[in-house]
């Protein structure tokens, strides 16, 4: 597996900016401690009932093999191109490109998201303050303002990025704490704490409705794996970046088990429902329940979570875009870094651009709360089509390249999990529950989707036909330079 493409040939970004805080810091941002709560809690509890933290625990466990997979992986091929680097070289470059695109789909589709939810809270912040009336304009206002000031914060450089998504992830996992053992307390003063969030046959619909809720709890579990995408900005990314991953996911999985309890006990199930089916988040009228006027707090860290996932979001997309503009899978448009900030800016163009035409159109469609449920329930395809191919380099990787460090437990019984696990919810949670859900709001989902598959597919068929030369084996997309350890 020999690189005929050196990296001084090719751009590079800033390496060295970031340490195990800094790339922990953005899977566990990308995750969203507050926004597991703020926005998924709702539509989960709205088809799942009160079982919220089963459908967390299902997911933390249906998620964690993948986790091991990318922490292996990316010790061995650090790279910003990610799954797409590590299928084009332990696989076939024709499928390393096609996942290249599927991940590309995915990351794009979690930019989509935070704007929409930005503009939610914004909603919200207005009427906290007497404004009547809001509605797509004023949620158009906020859309637009959070992009603006995401946009000032990202093309300056990954370690501005960095320190203002970290301050943003600690205020809003705190309120979100301190606004849960409010809830807790209050129903252990009164004798009512409920333990029955905990027994998966509490489940509405049974098992049905269990898998519906498990689109919204592996929606939240996407995004540890943008830390592989940092591997060209991290010090000494074959040990830091395994290590992040592993600890962005567990740690923030285990947060939401116990949050999600908490909540489930705040008010009835169907009250949620209710809030959710009116475009309302759930939390807001919890925390003006249970804390009165101060739920502006949880008001302003909505705005604060949903910014901080918009900026963990656009760093990922735009460095999957780069890597494959830079390796000639994309337009070298893509490949082009600002020579000041050393950022994708071309990437970034593009990325918000979309974002604004997308969710415009989709908000005037399906209306303001389901765009966001719409593209959630979409980017949950993406993310787990891309997790199985991660999972079978895994185990060809170390199978035909790392033999003798090959293990049978990390290397092949982990990952087939992951693989069987992806298939397995793959079909349940996205093809059966959405195809039953009517056509907006589900079977259109499932179109639109395999619409992009086709299309990713015709696109890595065509280019292979038009440009051979790129998918021979003396074009190989770069791997990471290790360099110095550091704190961050």
């Amino acid at each position: 597996m020999t690189t005929t493409q050196s990296q001084s040939s090719n751009p590079t970004l800033k390496s060295g900016a970031l340490g195990f805080a800094g790339a922990a810091t953005m899977g566990a941002v990308m995750m969203a401690p507050a926004l597991g709560i703020y926005a998924n809690f709702g539509p989960m509890a709205t088809s799942a009932g009160v079982v919220a933290p089963v459908v967390f625990f299902i997911s933390l466990v249906a998620s964690l093999p993948t986790a091991i997979s990318y922490a292996l992986v990316s010790r061995e091929m650090p790279s910003s191109g990610s799954a797409y680097t590590w299928l084009w070289r332990t696989m076939r470059p024709t499928i390393g490109l096609g996942v290249g695109i599927m991940m590309a789909l995915y990351y794009f589709i979690a930019v989509i998201l935070q704007p929409i939810l930005f503009g939610l809270f914004f909603n919200d912040l207005l009427t906290y303050f007497g404004v009547q009336n809001t509605g797509f304009g004023t949620w158009l206002i906020g859309f637009l303002i959070v992009t603006v000031l995401v946009g000032i914060l990202v093309y300056r450089g990954i370690q501005l990025s960095t320190h203002s998504v970290l301050i943003m992830m600690l205020i809003e996992a705190g309120v979100v704490t301190l606004l849960g053992l409010t809830i807790f307390f209050v129903k252990a003063v009164h004798g009512q704490l409920d333990f029955s969030p905990f027994n998966p046959g509490a489940a509405l619909h049974g098992t049905n409705g269990l898998f519906a809720g498990l689109i919204f709890g592996l929606l939240s579990f996407t995004g540890y794996d943008v830390i592989s995408t940092l591997a060209e900005e991290t010090r000494t990314p074959r040990s830091l970046i395994p290590r992040a991953t592993i600890a962005a996911c567990v740690g923030v999985g285990i947060f939401w088990i116990v949050m999600s309890w908490f909540y489930t006990m705040a008010v009835p199930i169907s009250d949620i429902a209710k809030y959710t089916t009116s475009g309302v988040t759930p939390i807001t009228p919890i925390a003006r329940l249970y804390w009165g006027g101060a739920n502006i707090l949880v008001i302003i860290t909505g705005l604060t979570a949903a910014s901080g996932v918009y900026i963990a979001t656009i760093v990922g997309a735009s460095r999957v875009l780069f890597a494959m503009g830079r390796e000639g899978s994309l337009p070298k448009f893509f490949g082009q870094l600002h020579p000041r900030f050393r950022v994708p800016w071309n990437a970034m163009h593009v990325i918000f651009a979309l974002t604004i035409i997308v969710d415009v159109i989709w908000a005037v469609w399906v209306g303001l709360y389901n765009a966001f449920s719409w593209w959630g329930s979409a980017i949950v395809f993406f993310a787990l089509i891309t997790y199985i191919f991660v999972n079978l380099s895994n185990i060809i990787f170390f199978w035909r390249f790392r033999r003798e460090h090959f293990n049978v437990l990390l290397n092949l019984i982990v990952p087939l999990i992951g693989i069987v696990v992806g298939i397995y919810l793959l079909y349940n949670s996205f093809f059966v529950a959405l195809w039953n859900a009517g056509w907006q709001m589900g079977q259109s989902i499932v179109v639109v989707s395999l619409a992009l598959l086709v299309l990713a597919a015709l696109y890595t068929l065509g280019l292979r036909a038009l440009r051979p030369r790129l998918f021979t084996a003396e074009v190989t997309p770069a791997l990471a330079v290790e360099g110095t350890d550091g704190n961050e």
